[in-house]
C-alpha cells in the first residue's frame, strides 16, 4: 500500500491518496484539499480512483467532494452508516469493524465517536497505519467543543479502541497540527499528556486545561 498526503483546505487539512501498486486501484481519505494537484498525481501515476472514504462529516472534510464526483462520476462513497451532515451523494454506510478493500489491501473501520458522532478511523493492521481524521492528531486529540461532541465518549474511543492496537502503528491525522504530518501511536503515548491518563476524569482535566490555555 502506498500513501501520498496533500496539505491545504480550511485549516491545514490533510487528504490522503492510498493505492495498491499492483492493481493501481486507489482510494482518497477525505476530499478536504483543493483537488487539482490530486487529479494530476492520479493521472501522472496511472491510478484508478474508485473510492472516497470520509472520516467524519464536518464540512471541511468533504468540502471538495463534488469536484471528485464531477471528474470521476463512478466513484463509490464510504462513510459511517449514520452520517450527521448531508454528503449530497449516495453513500455506502460503514459499521464498526467493517473492512474496505484498496486493491489487494484491507482497511478496518473503527468507529471513534467523541469529536463527532460519526467519526471513524481506518486501520491497516498489515501495513501498521491508521487514518484518524480529527479523533487523534500528532501530539493531542481532537477537540470536544461542538454541540454534538462529547469528551467522555472521546476518552472511550481513544483508550478502549485506538490505544489497544499496536503502538508501532503510524497515525495519519486529518490536520497537520503537530511537529510532523505523521508519527506513531507510541510517540503520542510517550510525549503527550492526552495519551497518558489513568482514568476518564484525568483525561477530562487534560482537555479542560488545553482549552483554557488555548483561550489565553
Amino acid at each position: 500500500m502506498q500513501i501520498k498526503s496533500f496539505l491545504g483546505g480550511f485549516d491545514k487539512n490533510l487528504s490522503y491518496l492510498v493505492w495498491c501498486p499492483s492493481t493501481k486501484l486507489a482510494s482518497l481519505v477525505d476530499p478536504s484539499v483543493e483537488p487539482l494537484t490530486i487529479f494530476e498525481f492520479i493521472d501522472n501515476n496511472d491510478l484508478i480512483l474508485e473510492k472516497i472514504l470520509i472520516t467524519h462529516t464536518h464540512h471541511d472534510h468533504f468540502k471538495y467532494l463534488d469536484d471528485f464526483f464531477y471528474k470521476y462520476p463512478l466513484l463509490s462513497l464510504f462513510c459511517y452508516h449514520k452520517p450527521i451532515n448531508d454528503l449530497r451523494h449516495e453513500y455506502i454506510g460503514l459499521t464498526d469493524n467493517q473492512v474496505i478493500s484498496v486493491g489487494r489491501y484491507l482497511l478496518t473501520t473503527i468507529h471513534t465517536p467523541g469529536h463527532f458522532p460519526d467519526s471513524i478511523c481506518l486501520w491497516s493492521k498489515e501495513k501498521e497505519i491508521i487514518f484518524t481524521g480529527d479523533t487523534i492528531f500528532i501530539g493531542r486529540t481532537g477537540r470536544t467543543i461542538s454541540a454534538q461532541s462529547d469528551v467522555k465518549t472521546l476518552y472511550k474511543s481513544i483508550y478502549n479502541k485506538i490505544l489497544t492496537i499496536p503502538h508501532e502503528t503510524i497515525i495519519y491525522p486529518g490536520h497537520h497540527y503537530g511537529y510532523s504530518k505523521y508519527d506513531t501511536i507510541s510517540f503520542n503515548v510517550k510525549n503527550s499528556a492526552f495519551f497518558q491518563c489513568k482514568n476518564e476524569n484525568e483525561f477530562i482535566e487534560v482537555m479542560k486545561n488545553f482549552e483554557k490555555n488555548r483561550k489565553k
